[in-house]
C-alpha cells in the first residue's frame, strides 16, 4: 500500500488540486494501520487516516464517502490508484456534467489482464444484472467517481452492507435517474483475490435478492435528488 500511494502522489492526476486522500483502514489484524501512519506524516498535507473496526469492504466506502469534503470523489483501490481515471472523471465532470461515472472493467476498450476466472465471475455477476434486474451497465465493482453531495444522499437510501454495498450505490444511482457514465480501465492482478472465487458463488443469488429488495421502494416513484455540477 505505500509503494502504491506514495507514486500516485508523487505523480497526482494533471493539473488536478487534490483536496485530500483519505485512507480508511477497516479491520486489518496487520500492519495497514501503522502503514497508513506512516503515509500520513508523510503527506500531512493530504492525507488523512480513518479507522472503522468491522473488516467490511462496504462501510469502508461508505464511511470515505460520508467523510469526503470535496465537490467530487473519487474510490480507488489500494493497489489500483490509477491517476487516469481520476484525470478523466474531472473531464467528465467538467465538459458533459456527469455525476456518476463507473471504471468498467467490460467496457469494449477495456484491458482486463486478471485471471480468467476472475474476469469470467466479473462477466455472469453483470449478466445477471441484466437479466434479474435489468441494469444496462457493464461493470459495478472497483473505481467509481461522484459528486460528493449525491454519493452522500445514495448512502442514506442503501440498506445493504460489505461488497454489495458498491454496487447498490450504483443501482440506486440508475435507478432514481442519474446518468451512469462508464470509462474503460487498464488492470492486472497485482496481489491475490482477498476472498477466494469458489467463497463467492453461493453468495451471488443471495446479493441479487438484496439488491432486487433495495429497488423495490422506488419501482413506482423514484424521488428526486439533489445534485451539483461543475460550471
Amino acid at each position: 500500500m505505500e509503494k502504491f500511494v506514495s507514486s500516485f502522489l508523487k505523480k497526482p492526476p494533471h493539473n488536478l488540486p487534490l483536496a485530500e486522500v483519505l485512507l480508511v483502514e477497516n479491520g486489518s489484524t496487520d500492519a495497514t494501520l501503522d502503514a497508513c501512519k506512516r503515509l500520513q506524516h508523510r503527506f500531512p498535507q493530504y492525507i488523512k487516516v480513518c479507522t472503522i473496526e468491522r473488516a467490511s469492504y462496504g462501510e469502508a466506502i461508505r464511511h470515505g464517502i460520508l467523510q469526503s469534503r470535496g465537490t467530487h470523489l473519487s474510490i480507488l483501490e489500494c493497489d489500483c490508484l490509477s491517476a487516469e481515471f481520476v484525470q478523466q472523471s474531472v473531464e467528465l465532470f467538467q465538459t458533459q456534467k456527469a455525476q456518476f461515472i463507473v471504471a468498467s472493467k467490460r467496457h469494449p476498450d477495456a484491458i482486463d489482464r486478471r485471471p480468467w476466472k476472475r474476469r469470467l465471475l466479473t462477466y455472469l455477476y453483470n449478466q445477471l444484472l441484466w437479466l434479474l434486474l435489468r441494469y444496462p451497465g457493464t461493470d459495478t465493482h472497483g473505481l467509481k467517481s461522484m459528486e460528493t453531495s449525491l454519493g452522500k444522499q445514495l448512502c442514506d437510501l442503501a440498506v445493504t452492507t460489505d461488497e454489495i454495498f458498491q454496487t447498490e450505490i450504483v443501482l440506486l444511482a440508475w435507478r432514481l435517474g442519474v446518468k451512469v457514465d462508464e470509462l474503460p480501465l487498464s488492470i492486472s492482478e497485482s496481489r491475490p483475490a482477498p476472498v477466494r472465487i469458489a467463497a463467492r458463488v453461493p453468495k451471488v443469488l443471495h446479493t441479487i435478492s438484496e439488491l432486487r429488495r433495495s429497488l423495490a421502494r422506488f419501482s413506482d416513484e423514484a424521488p428526486t435528488l439533489r445534485t451539483t455540477t461543475v460550471s
